[in-house]
Formats: structure tokens, C-alpha cells, sequence
């Protein structure tokens, strides 16, 4: 990651991460990036989990026609 000038994180959601990790919350240290398409460019629908008490982006709308391309809209 840093050693090569790259910044990660992770991109899940609550209802993946749970199931898949068993709520570890060993990743909080990485900005957290999750979906929720409710077309609402805001935090103010997120639940903590994995450690993470907010996130970094989210991840409100998908598949949105821009410039002739499909692309997600991301809240920052």
C-alpha cells in the first residue's frame, strides 16, 4: 500500500461483512466505502459495524447514464 504511493480501503456493506468476516472489526484501521442505494447523498442512514463509526464514502445511486457511460454516484 503506502510503500508503493497506493491508498486502500474497504468497499462492504453490513450485511456482507457480518456474515462473511464474522464482524471483525481488524480492518477499521482502512476508510470503509458502502452501498446503499437509496438515492440520498448522506451518512445520515449509517450503522456502525467492523469497527468503523463513520465511513468514508457511500455509495447512493448505481448504473446512472453520464455522458453516455453508466456510472455509480458516490457521496463523499
Amino acid at each position: 500500500g503506502k510503500k508503493k504511493g497506493v491508498s486502500i480501503g474497504i468497499y462492504t456493506s453490513n450485511s456482507q461483512w457480518s456474515p462473511i468476516t464474522g464482524g471483525s472489526t481488524a480492518f477499521k484501521k482502512y476508510p470503509l466505502w458502502y452501498p446503499h442505494y437509496d438515492n440520498s447523498a448522506s451518512f445520515s442512514d449509517f450503522v456502525p459495524f467492523g469497527g468503523w463509526s463513520k465511513p468514508a464514502i457511500k455509495q447512493y445511486q448505481g448504473d446512472v447514464s453520464f455522458c453516455g457511460a453508466g456510472v455509480d454516484k458516490n457521496y463523499y
